[in-house]
């Protein structure tokens, strides 16, 4: 099996171990949050073993969304830094520049809404908000032919949330993780659009050509 090189917000959130400890991990948080007065808000008074599965159920759904790359995050936010996307369009028709990036903040925030059915008949529904929040120290981003090709030393905070705006936090846990750990570099990665590429004629600005007829 093929390990994937991403680190999601699964990675900060949940302790290591097999997928289901995660989900019980989560299936608890939600339980001492009272998640389970949403999920069957019209099922009051539902039986103990329909909460349990309930909240299980929710549970998974909740993890779904920790598939979140924080790596991804990571590049959006560079994408719209100035002083990168500088270096990225002088250079790339062809050179590098490092880039001195000073500590910064880069988040995300997620608000799917959960509809909960049993039997076919929904009997309750919230909405979540996942949240995922990077502190980065000052590093060097290498910028070659208009894509990131390599990052320095430097560490990032790692802050990953959720909550139900209905009853506020449910669980909030942060990492420090290696910059150059959580994006995947092993190939460049394009910080802006490529030029447009003239579909005949003479480039833009240029002068016309002319041969003469035989």
């Amino acid at each position: 099996m093929t390990t994937s090189p991403w680190i999601t917000a699964r990675t900060v959130l949940l302790r290591a171990g097999a997928p289901e400890a995660g989900v019980g991990e989560l299936a608890e948080c939600l339980r001492q949050s009272g998640v389970d007065r949403l999920a069957l808000r019209r099922m009051p008074g539902a039986a103990a073993a329909l909460q349990s599965t309930t909240l299980r159920e929710v549970a998974k759904a909740v993890d779904d969304l920790l598939e979140v790359d924080l790596g991804g995050v990571a590049i959006a936010g560079w994408r719209r830094y100035d002083r990168l996307r500088s270096a990225a369009t002088r250079t790339r028709a062809g050179g590098a520049e490092q880039v001195t990036l000073c500590d910064h903040e880069i988040s995300q925030s997620y608000r799917p809404r959960l509809d909960v059915s049993v039997g076919g008949s929904p009997v309750g529904d919230f909405a979540l908000e996942l949240c995922v929040a990077m502190l980065l120290e000052p590093l060097t981003a290498t910028v070659r032919d208009g894509m990131l090709t390599a990052l320095g030393p430097g560490n990032c905070t790692v802050t990953v949330s959720v909550r139900a705006p209905e009853i506020g936090p449910i669980m909030v846990r942060k990492r420090i993780i290696r910059a150059a750990t959580m994006v995947d570099l092993r190939r460049p990665i394009p910080l802006v659009a490529p030029p447009p590429v003239p579909l005949g004629g003479p480039p833009v600005g240029g002068q016309p050509t002319s041969r003469p007829n035989r």
